[in-house]
């Protein structure tokens, strides 16, 4: 299992690649955010055709202000270079940003491992 530190100096590299991509925004004093890296680095070993990359908020605060991260934890989702899925968007009353059919609220996944993984496999 390999999951990148991003930083505002890679991260744009990082999504840019081929293939399924993952950013995950945390911090280490939010319980949300803890619970849900379990489900993450699962995931990031059980899909390691995806690339999995992570940014701790108040150490990325570049990057966070950037990307207008404002709630975490944060999930964006990029597939050849392209955002498909962001969950919570910058503006929450816009709800989820997903060009993904039928793709879930992170909230209905982010606490329940299999689902989560279900989901991320069928990107």
């Amino acid at each position: 299992m390999t999951i990148t530190p991003l930083t505002h100096a890679t991260y744009n590299e990082f999504t840019a690649r081929p293939g399924l991509v993952l950013a995950n925004f945390w911090s280490t004093s939010c319980g949300p955010c803890l619970r849900f890296r379990r489900s993450y680095q699962a995931a990031a070993r059980e899909i390691p055709e995806a690339a999995f990359g992570e940014a701790e908020v108040e150490i990325q605060q570049l990057l966070v202000r950037d990307l207008e991260i404002s709630t975490i934890p944060t999930l964006l989702i990029h597939r050849d270079g392209e955002l498909v899925y962001r969950d919570p968007t910058p503006r929450p009353e816009s709800g989820t940003f997903s060009t993904i059919p039928g793709a879930p609220r992170f909230l209905d996944v982010m606490y329940r491992q299999e689902e989560f993984i279900s989901f991320v496999r069928t990107l």
